[in-house]
């Protein structure tokens, strides 16, 4: 039985992050992020996906925190005014949705 369980577990601690991010990513489509955050093009204004992957690979719980309002922003940091009416949507998302939301963006690091 405990054999089971532990497999269990393991199949469940691999699959889970995948869900997440597949949660993310409906999240980050329905919040309108699509519109200016793509994965692989980036402007002058608007970072892409890969490179705000990059910038907080390692700081995924900073990314977490951005989502939230608690943090500053690493990418294009001079820009990061333009998203402050776009966080306040995040901040009103549960801590779990702003986690999947990191999840799938963190799934462009290269």
């Amino acid at each position: 039985m405990k054999k089971k369980i532990l497999i269990l577990l393991a199949i469940f601690s691999l699959t889970a992050p995948a869900i997440a991010a597949e949660q993310g990513e409906a999240l980050f489509k329905s919040q309108g992020c699509t519109a200016c955050h793509r994965p692989e093009s980036s402007s002058k204004v608007n970072p892409s996906l890969t490179e705000i992957a990059q910038m907080y690979q390692g700081k995924e719980d900073q990314l977490t925190r951005y989502l939230n309002g608690e943090a500053e922003a690493i990418v294009k940091p001079d820009k990061a005014g333009m998203m402050k009416r776009h966080i306040e949507k995040t901040k009103q998302l549960s801590d779990a949705d702003r986690k999947s939301i990191a999840d799938f963006i963190m799934t462009y690091a290269k």
